[in-house]
């Protein structure tokens, strides 16, 4: 915990604010005492009664906590906008990507009806040259019904006497 976070600290009410305001400040750093007893609390120093006036080396230390305050709040802001910048950039490749495999994903759609219309042309030419071979095949054997059946008509009418030879 820090040193700061552990030390008590309200913020006036507004009764107090009206009643601070309706009394002239009677030192010029009356107003800005608490951030020098903050300070020295936080650096372990003991804290001076609110009567005993703050040294010119206790305002350059606040000066010096406050620019170091205000430098690491700027490199905080840098730190997240570089940060904020990579992000950017990922989520910029992340859509390119996405972009880039949903046309990949389009392109194979496409090859796949293409293969698939030309597997469809293919099995209906095969489909077809079958069916003609069955016809081919079918008259084929009735030819050869009709010469068996002439044959067997046409040689049936030799005596069966007569003997080669």
């Amino acid at each position: 915990m820090e040193p700061a976070e552990k030390l008590h600290w309200a913020p006036p009410s507004r009764l107090e604010g009206r009643v601070r305001a309706a009394e002239p400040e009677t030192r010029p750093d009356a107003a800005l005492s608490s951030i020098l007893r903050v300070v020295r609390a936080s650096e372990g120093r003991p804290t001076p009664q609110s009567g005993a006036p703050a040294s010119a080396q206790e305002w350059a230390g606040l000066i010096e906590r406050v620019r170091a305050a205000a430098s690491r709040a700027r490199d905080v802001e840098a730190q997240a906008q570089e940060q904020d910048q990579r992000v950017q950039d990922l989520l910029e490749r992340v859509r390119e990507d996405v972009s880039a495999a949903s046309e990949r994903v389009r392109a194979a759609e496409v090859r796949a009806e293409a293969i698939q219309a030309q597997a469809e042309a293919r099995i209906r030419t095969a489909e077809a040259r079958a069916e003609a071979a069955e016809e081919r095949a079918r008259i084929a054997e009735d030819w050869l019904a009709r010469v068996h059946e002439t044959i067997t008509s046409e040689f049936a009418a030799f005596p069966e006497s007569r003997t080669l030879g």
